[in-house]
C-alpha cells in the first residue's frame, strides 16, 4: 500500500504494535499472540491482521513468514544483548512512536494537498468558458 497511514485507525494500530513489540519481554510474536495481547484484530481494516499491519510498515517491523513467531520490531535486532536480552530504552520507544505520528501527519498533509488547487482550477475553467462565450457572441 502506497500510503498505509491514511487508513482509518491505522496510526492507533501501529502505535499499539510498537508498544507490544518494544516493551514486552517477548520480542517475537505470532498473529495469535498479538491478537491475544492486543485483545483482538486491528481496528484499521476488517480483513487486516497484525501481520498485515507489520508488513505495511517495514520502517518499524520485520516479518518472517517462515517463523511461527515471525513479527518483530526492527530496532530490537540492532541492539546489543544484555544478559541475553535486547531491551529498548523507554526514550527510544517514545521516539519510535513519535516517528509513527510524524509519518502519519505527513501522509495526511500530502493527501490533502490537492484540495488547495480546486479553487484555482475552478477560476481557470470559469475564465476559459467566459472567453469562449465572449468569442461565440461576436
Amino acid at each position: 500500500m502506497k500510503n498505509p497511514y491514511l487508513k482509518p485507525n491505522r496510526l492507533a494500530d501501529v502505535l499499539a504494535l510498537i508498544q507490544v513489540l518494544a516493551l514486552d519481554t517477548h520480542a517475537h510474536r505470532s498473529e495469535k499472540g498479538l491478537a491475544k495481547e492486543l485483545q483482538g484484530k486491528p481496528k484499521s481494516g476488517s480483513n487486516d491482521t497484525w501481520v498485515d499491519i507489520a508488513n505495511d510498515h517495514p520502517e518499524f517491523f520485520r516479518v518472517d513468514k517462515d517463523e511461527l513467531h515471525g513479527v518483530s520490531l526492527v530496532s530490537r535486532h540492532v541492539l546489543p544483548r544484555v544478559n541475553g536480552v535486547r531491551t529498548l530504552p523507554v526514550e527510544f520507544v517514545h521516539k519510535l512512536m513519535d516517528t509513527a505520528i510524524q509519518l502519519h501527519d505527513k501522509q495526511v498533509k500530502r493527501s490533502e494537498r490537492w484540495r488547495y488547487w480546486i479553487p484555482v482550477y475552478a477560476v481557470m475553467i470559469t475564465g476559459f468558458i467566459s472567453i469562449l462565450l465572449a468569442f461565440y457572441k461576436m
